[in-house]
């Protein structure tokens, strides 16, 4: 019995001598590390001229919104909409008639309009079918002439956004008829007038609700009155803006957006201790407008920014998927984007290359155009300030 009380206080008293009391603070330092986190900042700038801009980036059916103005910061333009080709003939319980035209319909999506100036009147004007992206916006202009104009919308000030629609019939039914070199093809040019310079952005088929609809109201030929009527609806297929020929910004600036659409890309030179082994935990990216940004007041652009997955130039294809962004006001004089998640894309031995690259969301669709400063500036060079943490060091490493 002695023997097994013995064996028994032997075992209990080993089992104590290896116990590591591992939440009591300082009493295994074998586990413990050695240090504590170290949080630092640094600033990076652009690679001296390795920030430039690039022009030519548009394609038409990605444009959410066509723009019309009249002058002053907005500049002269002239928006344009062609739609789709309208049926001769309409399906009548199962049999497709001729017809004729009792009323039509226009729907026009005004997206934003500059309610600070007085008297808005958005004139609508009939083009030629054969008018296109390649006409000059001397040949478009010269052809809104009283004799073409279809109508024209007065708005009051306090109308900021919406869909108009206007209905034609009787006597200006004959603004809409068509001739066979038209092929049924409604072409319209867009022009503003206001007390002073203004400007309106007009949807497209891409900008959902606000895209332009023509709607024909017909009676099919031989069919009972006492049947329903029926109408056809056709959309856009052609549509853009026409501006005078401009001069590009200069060289020395950062341009994003405009037309013709610009974008902008910075390359940064990312220190090795950064790169290989240190996280990254916030990277703010500062840019600095040469002048203010114009746009329509309280109207908003997208500002993105993305890194890529190789640099080929103006053609780097966008790393997908992720993208940093803010919001630009008229009159925003800076613009600072939050790039940690781009940034920790560069680090590693096969990172991407440390570029961002800088663009619209509503490319070719807004007045509002940011121009920043570059490195080639004499102040308000772009500036990329990370926050990070060095390896930590553990006890005997």
């Amino acid at each position: 019995m002695r023997r097994t009380l013995l064996l028994v206080f032997g075992v209990a008293l080993l089992a104590s001598g290896c116990t590591e009391h591992l939440t009591t603070t300082g009493t295994c330092p074998t586990f413990c590390p050695g240090g504590q986190s170290v949080f630092r900042d640094t600033i990076l700038t652009p690679i001296q001229n390795g920030d430039s801009s690039f022009t030519g980036f548009l394609e038409a059916t990605s444009l959410i919104s066509v723009l019309t103005s009249s002058g002053g910061a907005y500049g002269q333009n002239r928006a344009v909409i062609r739609f789709l080709s309208r049926t001769d003939s309409t399906l009548v319980s199962d049999t497709l008639r001729a017809f004729t035209v009792d009323s039509v319909s226009l729907e026009v999506g005004l997206q934003a309009i500059d309610t600070t100036v007085k008297n808005f009147v958005l004139e609508i004007y009939r083009l030629p079918r054969t008018i296109d992206s390649t006409a000059t916006f001397a040949t478009i202009d010269a052809l809104m002439t009283p004799a073409n104009k279809i109508t024209e919308v007065p708005k009051a000030v306090s109308y900021r956004s919406g869909v108009v629609r206007l209905v034609f019939g009787g006597d200006t039914l004959s603004r809409f008829a068509f001739v066979p070199g038209d092929s049924a093809v409604l072409e319209l040019g867009f022009r503003v007038r206001a007390d002073g310079p203004t400007a309106v952005r007009i949807g497209t088929p891409a900008s959902g609700g606000f895209a332009p609809l023509f709607t024909s109201y017909v009676h099919a030929i031989g069919v009972p009155d006492s049947l329903a009527k029926p109408s056809i609806g056709v959309i856009a297929d052609l549509y853009f803006t026409s501006t005078p020929a401009s001069t590009a910004p200069s060289s020395s600036l950062l341009a994003v957006g405009g037309i013709p659409v610009a974008r902008s890309f910075l390359r940064f030179a990312l220190p090795p201790y950064l790169r290989d082994s240190a996280t990254i935990i916030r990277a703010t990216l500062h840019l600095q407008a040469d002048v203010p940004v114009i746009g329509i007041p309280a109207d908003t652009a997208l500002l993105l920014a993305t890194t890529v997955i190789a640099d080929f130039g103006a053609k780097s294809p966008p790393f997908p998927g992720l993208a940093a962004s803010v919001h630009l006001l008229p009159g925003s004089a800076t613009a600072d984007l939050e790039i940690a998640s781009l940034v920790q894309l560069w680090q590693g031995a096969s990172g991407a290359p440390s570029i961002v690259r800088l663009a619209l969301a509503q490319e070719g669709g807004t007045f509002v155009f940011p121009i920043f400063r570059s490195t080639r500036s004499i102040s308000g060079t772009p500036t990329l300030r990370i926050t990070y943490r060095p390896p930590f060091a553990f006890a005997g490493y």
